[in-house]
């Protein structure tokens, strides 16, 4: 009786032991993924912020040219920087983020 005893006794230190490893992963399995996450976000912030600055410079470029084949390019750059500017503003509302 006594040996059953203590093989239940060593059973539960097993199996507390197991629950405990297995709980200490999954936490940091989660703080990898929320620190993921956090970076995730702030780079796509980051990126919003640089493709308006690149927008309002271009704008401000097309502002001050006087030849004609400037002004063209600093109108498709206007254009090429609103769609990514729009795009990235598109992926952080998808995500919940808000600027």
């Amino acid at each position: 009786m006594d040996i059953n005893a203590q093989k239940n006794h060593a059973f539960k230190m097993m199996k507390n032991t197991i629950l405990s490893i297995i709980s200490n992963i999954l936490k940091e399995k989660d703080e990898i993924v929320y620190t993921d996450l956090n970076s995730e976000k702030e780079n796509l912030i980051e990126s919003i912020n640089d493709a308006k600055k690149e927008w309002l410079s271009a704008r401000n470029n097309f502002d001050h040219a006087v030849d004609s084949d400037i002004i063209d390019y600093y109108i498709y750059k206007i254009k090429a920087y609103q769609i990514r500017y729009e795009y990235l503003l598109k992926k952080a509302k998808e995500k919940g983020i808000s600027v």
